[in-house]
């Protein structure tokens, strides 16, 4: 677990090892910017290949952490988010046999929700966070949603991506980004992203694959009704 944000918060390990990933993002945002964020990563499809590396003592000189040990460091690390300022109702469940996280928090504000993030990266990397994960943009301001965290993702990672045997089957997973609204959406900037028919919600889906090669594909903006 080493990237910061928390779309790779439990997959920045096992990313690049396996293409069976389900990963949903969901966000409620109100009218005053506060709102809930719920996160699921299932690897559940890859149990195998996953345990086989728990199992490891280490890889490429790297501990690998128990089951017990990821479970004691996951509720030290969501404990120290709920202390976040504009973060409350943190909550997170690992399921270490099926391989699933869930996660959900209530915010204040986006930029809680995006200060929050980057103070649970320095947690984790026990170290300040770096340029990349600093110029997070996520915010609402004047009726529009914005989102850019594709530079999360470097050169050098899509590269090590690419270059891994399973790098294929990324194509197989699955990558899910939901915004709910309390007004009606007047527009959104990528034609990737689909308007519900509530006009209150929009849905990018994607596969990891088309993430890796174009990580830019993941930031847009979403204008409401005032």
């Amino acid at each position: 677990m080493r990237r910061g944000f928390i779309t790779l918060l439990f997959t920045g390990l096992l990313f690049g090892l396996t293409g069976c990933l389900e990963l949903i993002e969901d966000t409620t945002l109100n009218s005053d910017g506060s709102g809930s964020y719920k996160l699921t990563v299932n690897l559940s499809a890859s149990t195998t290949k996953v345990n086989s590396l728990i199992a490891m003592d280490s890889i490429k000189g790297t501990k690998v952490p128990s089951r017990s040990e990821l479970q004691q460091k996951l509720q030290i690390y969501i404990k120290n988010l709920n202390t976040k300022p504009g973060i409350t109702n943190t909550k997170a469940e690992l399921n270490t046999e099926n391989w699933i996280l869930n996660l959900s928090l209530d915010f204040e504000s986006l930029k809680s929700l995006r200060n929050g993030m980057i103070g649970l990266s320095e947690d984790i990397n026990n170290a300040p966070a770096n340029d990349k994960v600093n110029s997070i943009i996520l915010e609402f301001s004047k009726n529009i949603y914005q989102r850019k965290i594709g530079g999360l993702i470097p050169n050098d990672w899509q590269e090590k991506a690419r270059k891994n045997e399973d790098f294929a089957l990324l194509k197989e997973g699955k990558c899910v980004f939901i915004q709910r609204f309390e007004k009606e959406i007047i527009n959104v900037s990528s034609a990737d992203v689909r308007i519900a028919k509530s006009k209150k919600a929009t849905m990018l889906q994607l596969s990891p694959l088309t993430i890796v090669n174009n990580p830019k594909i993941i930031d847009y903006s979403v204008t409401v009704k005032p």
